[in-house]
């Protein structure tokens, strides 16, 4: 377990360190406040991915265009993705920037932006963070480190649920656990 942990805390270190280098708080701190969620702000890194949240007083979609023009002006942005859903289940504005760190590893760094309010994943993030135990967060990094090994993924919260409350144990017990489910559909589940 422990290059386990070592492999998790030197991915959830990069995040953080590219964080700080592309100033996405710094950015997007003028239109809002901003959250880092997801396995990020879980500290269960295993792919190469941040997931920002951006809660505005009113989200405007030239707003997100001036954080991400100085971004893509960088030598390693790659793309730079934007999906309008406010009138979707979503209801925000999404910003995805592919960003090269190394000739082998890029990096994506989904951003969602949205009105105060709205359903955030900032709750669930720290709850499951404050839910996992060390044995808990071993478990859950090496099934994530076992889909990414078979090219498969286990997604966020739903593997969360699946370790916390089904003592779910290897990616092929998550993958029963899941069934059919919507991976998409939107939770109300937190940790108990």
């Amino acid at each position: 377990m422990t290059d386990l942990r070592t492999r998790a805390d030197a991915r959830l270190r990069t995040a953080y360190e590219l964080v700080r280098e592309l100033d996405l708080l710094g950015r997007w701190s003028q239109y809002g406040d901003v959250e880092i969620v997801g396995s990020v702000g879980i500290g269960v890194v295993v792919a190469p991915d941040i997931d920002l949240e951006i809660h505005s007083d009113d989200p405007q979609v030239a707003d997100g265009f001036a954080v991400m023009q100085p971004l893509a002006e960088l030598p390693k942005s790659r793309r730079i993705t934007y999906l309008d859903a406010r009138d979707r289940h979503e209801r925000g504005q999404y910003w995805k920037l592919e960003y090269e760190l190394t000739s082998d590893e890029t990096w994506t760094i989904d951003m969602w932006v949205m009105k105060h309010g709205a359903s955030s994943g900032a709750p669930l993030t720290a709850a499951v963070r404050d839910a996992l135990t060390p044995d808990l967060r071993d478990r859950v990094l090496a099934i994530k480190e076992e889909a990414v090994a078979i090219g498969e993924r286990a997604y966020g919260y739903w593997l969360y649920q699946a370790v916390l409350d089904a003592g779910v144990r290897s990616f092929a017990e998550y993958r029963t656990w899941l069934g059919d489910r919507n991976i998409y559909e939107r939770t109300g589940w937190m940790p108990g």
